[in-house]
């Protein structure tokens, strides 16, 4: 503001004592404009100015303070004993071999990890191509938490209240043998449901309610597989789960339908992950 103040006065004094010309008038007036749009320049540059030099000031504090934390660190270690010194020595040694042996292990978990996926999908394929004939006779593939599920309805395998399997459910789990000899590493778990009508057979059925049934027809399914279909009765678990795990909880004939059937369950064997696991 100063320095437009001095300009125009300069010109006043200049000019003031005569009349002025248009020409005159014209050549003030861009001088003022000139004037003007130096001192813009000025201001602005006097702004990025100080706002580097706080800048600036903050930078110094900054390096101020980083000073002397490296100074306290400096002095404490002239403060160290050689015992001292070594030890922490040591120390770091020993967490940089844990860092590395840590860092192998999970390399290896995620191998693991990985092949165990691989051989889940693998085997999901192969049941669903095996099993494609039987879609519409109520025979399901799906994974769910890294297991894959086949669920076979009780009217591919089972006449009603009986447990031997019947001719079609035969073949149906025939084919899922071959699928599940083509990889031998994963466990099988055979469940047995039913609906939750109370089975009332009387004395002459060698099963007397819900969870017998279930049980046996489990079995019964594990037999097959095993000696007809070649699988190693060491991958199974046989087990009855009666009608306390319903697909669908409505108490309607459609509802219970879905209900009565038979799970395997192929879950890969995590026996090498859990002694990666325990190992030090």
């Amino acid at each position: 503001m100063k320095f437009r103040l001095l300009s125009l006065l300069a010109i006043l004094l200049l000019f003031g004592s005569s009349c002025v010309t248009k020409r005159t008038y014209n050549d003030m007036h861009a001088l003022w404009v000139y004037t003007d749009y130096q001192y813009q320049l000025l201001k602005q540059q006097v702004s990025r100015e100080k706002r580097d030099c706080n800048w600036l000031r903050d930078e110094i504090q900054r390096l101020k303070q980083d000073s002397a934390s490296m100074d306290s660190l400096y002095r404490a270690n002239l403060l160290m004993s050689e015992k001292d010194k070594a030890k922490l020595q040591t120390e770091l040694i020993s967490q940089s071999s844990s860092l590395k042996l840590s860092a192998r292990k999970i390399g290896e978990l995620e191998a693991l990890l990985f092949r165990k996926d691989s051989i889940m999908k693998a085997t999901r394929d192969r049941l669903t191509a095996a099993l494609t004939g039987f879609s519409d006779k109520g025979v399901k593939v799906h994974v769910v938490g890294g297991k894959v599920y086949i669920s076979l309805d009780e009217r591919l395998l089972f006449q009603s209240a009986k447990i031997d399997v019947g001719a079609e459910g035969k073949t149906a789990l025939l084919e899922i043998a071959t699928a599940l000899n083509q990889d031998t590493s994963t466990i099988l778990t055979v469940e047995g449901h039913t609906d939750d009508i109370e089975f009332t057979g009387g004395a002459k059925t060698i099963y007397k309610d819900n969870w017998d049934i279930s049980v046996l027809r489990a079995t019964s399914v594990v037999k097959l597989l095993q000696k007809e279909g070649m699988v190693s009765p060491k991958r199974f678990i046989a087990s009855g789960r009666g009608e306390f795990f319903p697909i669908d909880p409505e108490k309607t004939p459609e509802a219970r339908k879905k209900n009565r059937r038979i799970e395997i369950i192929i879950t890969p064997n995590l026996d090498e992950i859990a002694r990666l696991l325990e190992a030090n």
